[in-house]
């Protein structure tokens, strides 16, 4: 099994948590970071680097937070990895540095990650968001909120 790095899978929670939790006022750092256990210096970074490639929008003040940059349909599970990864092409040129390597183990990788990278731009956040909210036994579920006087 492939490992993802850490940071990615912060990035994808926090988007969920902001599709899951925005309403009028925008979603707060520390409320993501205590409701998904993120540390919160990994995840301003990570929201901020989500600013930056257009899949959040930051508010500032004190009812600040962020909220998604589009609608929820339009972001792909792709995009925020793609958003957040550092991976560095020297870094894989070491890696494939023999010739079984160069020839037979970094082809099959390329291809299994082409792959992989099709099948996360088919997913959107709104696909999750309704993932989510169909499971009826989850504490994610929006409350209906009762308004009669």
């Amino acid at each position: 099994m492939f490992k993802i790095q850490k940071r990615i899978i912060y990035a994808i929670e926090a988007v969920i948590d902001i599709a899951l939790n925005s309403g009028i006022n925008p979603v707060q750092n520390i409320s993501i970071a205590k409701r998904q256990g993120i540390p919160k210096r990994y995840l301003e970074q990570t929201l901020q680097t989500l600013v930056k490639n257009n899949i959040l929008v930051a508010l500032r003040g004190p009812n600040g937070g962020y909220r998604l940059a589009k609608e929820r349909r339009k972001i792909m599970i792709s995009d925020i990895i793609l958003s957040v990864s550092k991976s560095n092409n020297s870094e894989l040129k070491d890696l494939y540095n023999t010739e079984i390597s160069k020839f037979l183990i970094e082809p099959m990788i390329t291809k299994v990650t082409k792959k992989t990278y099709e099948l996360l731009n088919s997913i959107s956040i709104d696909d999750v968001y309704k993932l989510a909210i169909n499971n009826k036994n989850q504490h994610w579920k929006k409350k209906k909120v009762d308004f009669v006087i």
